[in-house]
């Protein structure tokens, strides 16, 4: 079962929120409240987080959750995405293009874009700690490294412990990404596929984020004609939570700037 929400006003110009791994979709209410353009918008819960239930056995997240946006898009849409949504997010797009209206890629973690750069291989040292960690069944202490790769992540052993037991949880279902943002598993980065995509793309990350997001970004947006990317001042991987205004703001410029505003209401 996949559970969904909604957004916004009627009507308003069609949006696809996909949240980032850990998250859920209620994450999206401060940036959809801080924004001045209107968004009729579905966001859902990724399987396994929120309220929707946890693949069995676990497999490809990031094709299933592609799947899952594919299915949803119903008319052509302004998606945004952060983190592992944001990957999932460009996966769909990709292969179905004249369903996006544009994209708003929030610090995605397609890292297969970074392959070949010194952060790639240090995130991939990183890496290991973590599926050490999994092998031997201490899930706390892969939460721990986990929430260490993403800064402005909460600090693991301040949380009450009905909330570690959840990310105890969850962090069982990272591997199961790992096919799809690094060994892409979708075949993004074949030839022309990313070069070919015409809708606008705003990737967004924080200023203080970890270097490997930048790195990804750079690769994105070096393939994909129509991107550009902004910073968030004095924001970390967790941006659209905990800079929501800063992150609207740069949005709304961009909306303003390729004109896809005008298929919204503005509340302003």
């Amino acid at each position: 079962m996949i559970f969904t929400r909604r957004f916004g006003t009627p009507g308003a110009l069609p949006t696809l929120m996909a949240h980032c791994f850990l998250g859920h979709s209620g994450a999206w209410q401060g940036l959809v409240d801080a924004m001045q353009t209107s968004v009729d918008a579905l966001a859902f819960d990724m399987p396994g987080h929120g309220r929707s239930t946890a693949p069995t056995p676990p497999q490809d997240l990031h094709a299933a959750v592609s799947e899952l946006i594919t299915g949803f898009v119903t008319r052509p849409s302004l998606m945004i995405g952060h983190s592992f949504g944001g990957a999932a997010v460009l996966r769909h797009a990709l292969h179905h293009p004249a369903t996006a209206r544009g994209l708003v890629l929030i610090e995605p973690v397609f890292f297969a874009a970074a392959r070949g750069t010194p952060e790639y291989a240090a995130y991939l040292v990183e890496q290991r700690a973590m599926d050490a960690a999994l092998a031997t069944g201490d899930m706390a202490q892969a939460v721990r490294l986990f929430l260490a790769q993403n800064p402005g992540s909460p600090d693991f052993d301040t949380l009450p412990v009905p909330a570690q037991d959840l990310l105890m949880t969850q962090i069982r279902l990272h591997e199961a990404g790992n096919a799809g943002i690094l060994g892409d598993s979708g075949h993004l980065l074949a030839p022309g596929l990313m070069e070919g995509f015409a809708p606008p793309v705003l990737i967004l990350l924080g200023s203080a984020t970890a270097p490997l997001f930048r790195a990804t970004a750079e690769g994105l947006s070096r393939r994909l004609p129509n991107a550009r990317i902004a910073v968030v001042e004095g924001a970390g991987h967790m941006l659209p939570i905990s800079h929501p205004q800063a992150t609207a703001d740069l949005v709304e410029a961009w909306l303003h700037e390729t004109r896809l505003h005008e298929t919204g209401q503005s509340v302003a």
